[in-house]
């Protein structure tokens, strides 16, 4: 299968692209820069989802879209804006199925940069286009990532009291998202997460208690007001009753430091 993925850059795009490769597929990465790659089955395309410029170059040819490209920071323009040209871009050329990664609890919580992913899902479902959606919980190295900032305060890493935390390893997203390129257009699919769900103060304090150099350093919970607070301590970010990956939190912070 012609397979053209958007932010194959990323962190789930680095993996999902050689399984992809791996698996006999035809993989077209776009990007906004040329990138070269050794795998003959990957191939590189210039475009920008904001300017629409290579769009149709892109999906020229293809048999199935992976829509990963998101930006938190310019939601509007990439997530929505980006997201409608690629799906214009995607009809025209007749693409049969496009695949979107979403985030487990959007419809549900009131952050702007979640509101504009809903927003992007309601323009794919009514686009015309074939589609699949698959909403994933965090990924536990962005839980790493979110604790190692908060690791740089003095003596203490405070950490919103209340919170739930059902993070999933990036590699197993992606197998699953190669499944459902088998699967071809299911419309949307059964929420994807880690196999725990875990209060976040036990999230970092694993992550503390690994043998690293944070020796001393407190887990401090500090209380967050607000709806979107509020949206994350009924768990709201969770899927309990979804389909579930095998790797723990801390199994993952293991193999991680093995690997580092």
């Amino acid at each position: 299968m012609r397979i053209l993925v958007t932010g194959g850059s990323g962190r789930l795009g680095r993996v999902l692209t050689p399984l992809l490769s791996a698996a006999g597929h035809s993989v077209r990465v776009l990007s906004r820069v040329q990138r070269a790659g050794p795998d003959l089955q990957v191939s590189g395309v210039v475009g920008d989802l904001i300017t629409g410029a290579g769009l149709v170059e892109a999906v020229t040819d293809i048999d199935c879209i992976v829509h990963l490209a998101s930006n938190s920071r310019n939601a509007r323009a990439v997530d929505v804006e980006g997201t409608q040209r690629l799906l214009e871009a995607a009809r025209a050329a007749g693409v049969k199925h496009l695949r979107y990664v979403s985030i487990v609890g959007i419809d549900r919580i009131p952050f702007a940069y979640y509101q504009c992913k809903l927003e992007a899902e309601r323009l794919i479902a009514k686009s015309g286009v074939l589609y699949s959606i698959l909403r994933a919980t965090q990924f536990h190295s962005f839980v790493a990532a979110l604790l190692n900032e908060a690791s740089r305060y003095p003596f203490v890493m405070p950490i919103p009291s209340g919170f739930f935390v059902q993070s999933v390893a990036v590699e197993e997203v992606a197998a699953r998202l190669c499944r459902a390129i088998d699967e071809g257009p299911c419309g949307r699919l059964r929420d994807f997460g880690g196999p725990e769900v875990l209060p976040v103060e036990e999230v970092a304090t694993a992550w503390i208690q690994q043998p690293h150099l944070y020796v001393g350093l407190w887990a401090m919970p500090i209380y967050l007001p607000g709806k979107v607070a509020e949206a994350f301590r009924a768990g709201y970010n969770t899927c309990p009753d979804g389909e579930r990956g095998t790797e723990t939190w801390r199994e993952w912070l293991i193999r991680s430091r093995n690997e580092a």
